[in-house]
């Protein structure tokens, strides 16, 4: 089937062949036709399977180009996505006079969204907390929205978007025509979609396999500031004799180049910044073997055709399932065995779980190699190389013919001395240090938590209920095992706080306990459940005290600033009210001086003086 004949109009078509598809994907040859038609889609496919032009095709079609005001609407869970359907959009509508599409997203200034909108652009592609923020200041009217699109609605709701998109729904005209695009169907999409539509058309695309048996997955949970160095012990230890690095951006490519470099690594970088002859002459000494390591960025790897790659680092783990999917299929190809290493932070588990999902796959957890373990690996390789070399070479060198020394002590010297020339020194990181889980906690009635190293690896849920609410940890566990149908032994570590508590539950039935316990009743009071985003990596600071600290800022009054820090003996006046609010008032007392300012040098009296003439 061609594109000619779904029912497109003429001028989209065109653009389509000038962006050189030749024939529609499953997801838009079903998915198009119908929403032409006007009705509700829900299409259920993987990433990369087409589904922008599925719904950007007819969403152009319903816009009336004499309307300066928006009429289509799209909410995206991130803006790199947002940004990128708005630049899928403007080119389907090359030849569509009139008609222009905007990107509107949190982190931006707001002055060139705001001019696009007076201008009257009609496809608005925005995350929806920078869309509600436009709402309800009057600057996104809503009167001529006909078409909302959701994409990617699962990973929407995987970051709490949940009532976000409730709040935009209910600002949208209610006679409008709703498209679902999302890769899995849950009870909580399920849910969604019920809420926002009637009778859609449920379109579901098989999805393919995606990677092969022969590629070893696995996974290094490991802080970003120790990257650079784990990367290069797994030089070190012989598993990257030829490697590639992915990294999400220009910057950080540079940075792991120079850092290996630094260490004096065969390695070089391809990125988009770089003219395309230089590109070439990397892929051609990196083809040669010329390189070890290349680091790249995903859009700079697109097409790379190397067959001996023997392992694929993720320094950096995409936001894209798709990406994971290119950028591991560099290796074990042709029927090889090939190896995919990924780096996570603490931040990154609900991403790792959205993508051995969508894979059908779940990695290998594995520990950081210690740097007495890359000390040996180094002796083993050197004496290796020594005995091939002595295998081929007989003859003693003149040099040494006169030594008088045993065999032995000399071979050990020489031993030593290549072992300094040819291993940099090792950094130490917070990998190398104990778990903070590594202690054995005792179990008891009221105390169900223990040493979470007896499971493979953890993700850590937070709920906003603690002490406070008399909650005790088996009330969570009794919670998350008979309220979210947890399995048996899947819930660990229950940490409880004043206000909130901290429980490890097992990657695969995190998804399930936060979709069912998202909001939940526990010892008679409604809290929620959602992964827990931690502190900034490094950060060590303690728990917060149940009390609040004023704000000393909003406690002003004129002439604070001129009184500032100003000293009167042996205190510190600081002129805020947050300090003088528990003394008591100075009064001049019929009968004299107050007892303390006896002696003429009192705080009273001082203080009276320092106000004199002002």
């Amino acid at each position: 089937m061609s594109f000619s004949e779904l029912g497109i109009c003429p001028e989209i078509l065109e653009a389509i062949e000038v962006l050189g598809f030749e024939t529609p994907s499953l997801i838009q040859e079903k998915a198009i036709p119908p929403a032409l038609d006007g009705s509700d889609i829900v299409g259920l496919s993987h990433t990369g399977s087409g589904k922008t032009l599925a719904f950007s095709i007819p969403a152009l079609e319903c816009i009336d180009p004499d309307i300066r005001g928006v009429q289509v609407l799209c909410l995206a869970p991130t803006r790199e996505l947002a940004v990128q359907i708005c630049r899928e959009v403007e080119k389907l509508a090359l030849f569509l006079d009139g008609i222009s599409a905007v990107p509107i997203y949190g982190g931006a200034s707001f002055g060139p969204q705001l001019a696009a909108l007076k201008r009257g652009v009609q496809f608005v592609v925005g995350t929806p907390g920078r869309v509600i923020d436009l709402m309800e200041q009057g600057e996104l009217n809503t009167d001529n929205i006909s078409m909302l699109i959701l994409d990617e609605a699962d990973e929407m709701l995987d970051m709490g978007f949940q009532d976000d998109i409730d709040r935009v729904v209910s600002m949208l005209p209610a006679e409008r025509q709703t498209l679902f695009f999302s890769a899995t169907m849950s009870p909580a999409i399920r849910s969604l979609i019920n809420r926002l539509s009637q009778d859609p058309l449920e379109i579901a695309i098989e999805r393919p396999v995606l990677t092969v048996p022969t590629c070893e997955q696995s996974v290094y949970e490991v802080v970003f500031s120790s990257r650079i160095e784990v990367l290069s012990r797994l030089i070190e230890m012989g598993r990257m004799k030829r490697g590639l690095v992915f990294a999400n951006t220009k910057r950080v490519v540079d940075d792991v180049v120079d850092g290996l470099l630094a260490r004096g690594y065969s390695v070089d970088r391809l990125h988009g910044d770089m003219p395309q002859t230089l590109r070439e002459r990397v892929m051609d000494s990196f083809r040669k073997g010329n390189l070890n390591v290349l680091v790249a960025t995903d859009i700079a790897a697109r097409g790379l055709d190397i067959d001996d790659v023997d392992i694929v680092v993720n320094f950096e783990l995409p936001r894209d399932p798709e990406d994971y999917v290119h950028r591991i299929g560099r290796t074990a190809r042709a029927g090889r065995k090939g190896k995919a290493v990924t780096f996570i932070g603490r931040r990154d588990f609900s991403l790792l779980a959205r993508i051995e999902r969508f894979i059908g796959t779940r990695m290998m957890r594995e520990k950081v190699m210690t740097g007495e373990q890359v000390a040996q690996a180094r002796k083993e390789a050197l004496v290796d190389e020594i005995l091939e070399m002595a295998a081929s070479a007989h003859e003693l060198p003149e040099e040494l013919r006169d030594i008088e020394m045993p065999a032995e002590h000399l071979m050990t010297a020489m031993f030593n001395l290549l072992l300094a020339r040819n291993g940099g020194e090792l950094q130490d990181i917070p990998e190398d240090r104990p778990s903070r889980h590594s202690h054995t906690q005792e179990s008891g009635a009221d105390n169900p938590s223990r040493d979470w190293n007896k499971l493979e690896d953890s993700v850590t849920l937070f709920m906003n209920g603690g002490k406070l609410l008399g909650i005790k940890p088996k009330d969570i566990a009794g919670l998350f095992y008979n309220e979210a149908d947890a399995p048996k032994g899947s819930v660990g570590d229950i940490k409880i706080f004043l206000k909130h508590s901290l429980i490890e539950v097992t990657p695969e039935v995190a998804p399930q306990i936060v979709e069912k316990l998202s909001t939940c009743m526990i010892c008679g009071y409604e809290v929620n459940v959602r992964e827990d985003k931690g502190r900034p990596e490094g950060g060590s600071a303690p728990d917060r005290p149940a009390y609040r600290v004023r704000d000393r800022r909003s406690d002003s009054y004129p002439g604070r600033d001129r009184f500032r820090e100003r000293s009167f003996g042996g205190n510190r006046y600081r002129g805020d009210r947050e300090d003088t609010r528990d003394r008591k008032p100075f009064h001049r007392r019929a009968d004299g001086p107050a007892p303390r300012d006896k002696g003429g040098d009192g705080f009273y009296k001082r203080f009276s003086k320092s106000y004199k003439g002002r």
